[in-house]
């Protein structure tokens, strides 16, 4: 376990008072040393996401949870026969899908109620999104908006929510909850369990736990916006644990480009390049989906790998001879 600086807190209610200079540092120095930072006072009720809880932790227990015994059953008992179980995941999980067209109503299992809520609660998780990515803008010294429109594409962003539960695990020396990884996307806020630990990111060569905090959401930075601020902010792998005790609730919302975003360093921050060049980039330039399909088959590996691909496609487009027929 890594040891060191506490975890970066911000109450962003003093983003509105004479210490908005020392929230932004705090903002500042998470995003480029830790990849993650803790909002308290972000805007969204405490009925509404205790509503939330309620209704996730009530569709977990009656509509999922004897699925997951069945899978649970059958990979302890492969793990505890020899099989190297360390390829999956302890969660249950679904995901919601909220823009550019929303799936809500498509879902099964999921209750009139429950879809009004998430959608409240995605409503304030996307405005609290683009409130976050301004005060980047702000903080990389870009114009406001910028990421919004960087993350435009031609239909606007793609936002969406993982909802998950990552039960009690009897044997947590043999799987994870969730296996290490970077998050492709942009900005990801996550409302998680305050009574169940078990997120950590990876920081100075150790594992840090992100502390479970009432009415708290997590903000992290995905490998888009790595590759927009030039590697000034960084996406850092983060893992879930198992627990022997305690069903974590876990409610990811990622805020992310449209399909056919074109992501590339904003020129603003690649150094010594002219506004129409991007060869002193660190960083390549490639449209999301394309980015999204290598990462669903390499999602559980080192990031760099990644965006390496991502350049020499790049590459050899640029190289490729021009069609005249």
């Amino acid at each position: 376990m890594a040891t060191g600086a506490s975890f970066p807190v911000i109450n962003m209610e003093k983003l509105e008072t004479e210490e908005r200079g020392a929230a932004m540092e705090i903002i500042r120095d998470a995003c480029e040393n830790w990849g993650f930072f803790e909002m308290l006072n972000h805007g969204i009720s405490h009925e509404l996401m205790d509503e939330v809880e309620r209704v996730t932790k009530a569709h977990y227990a009656n509509c999922r949870e004897e699925k997951f015994k069945e899978f649970a059953r059958r990979t302890l008992e492969a793990g505890e026969k020899g099989a190297d179980v360390k390829d999956v995941d302890w969660e249950s999980t679904f995901f919601v899908r909220h823009l550019p067209v929303s799936n809500l109503v498509d879902l099964p299992d999921v209750d009139d109620h429950y879809r009004q809520v998430m959608k409240e609660f995605a409503s304030e998780i996307e405005k609290l999104s683009e409130r976050v990515l301004d005060l980047l803008c702000e903080n990389l010294g870009l114009e406001k908006g910028y990421l919004k429109k960087a993350f435009a594409g031609s239909n606007g962003p793609t936002f969406g929510t993982k909802v998950s539960s990552y039960p009690p695990c009897p044997r947590p020396d043999l799987v994870d909850g969730l296996r290490a990884h970077t998050d492709a996307g942009g900005i990801i806020l996550l409302f998680q369990d305050d009574q169940v630990s078990g997120l950590q990111l990876l920081k100075d060569g150790g594992w840090v736990d992100v502390p479970p905090m009432r009415h708290a959401i997590v903000a992290n930075i995905g490998d888009q916006l790595e590759v927009i601020t030039n590697g000034r902010y960084k996406s850092v792998m983060h893992r879930v644990l198992t627990r022997p005790d305690g069903n974590r609730m876990s409610i990811a919302s990622f805020y992310n480009p449209g399909a056919d975003a074109v992501i590339f360093p904003a020129p603003a921050l690649v150094a010594g390049a002219e506004e129409e060049r991007a060869d002193a980039a660190s960083y390549p330039r490639f449209v999301f989906e394309d980015y999204m399909n290598l990462y669903v088959r390499h999602k559980f590996e080192a990031k760099e790998p990644r965006f390496e691909a991502m350049k020499s496609s790049a590459e050899v487009v640029h190289a490729a001879p021009i069609a005249t027929a």
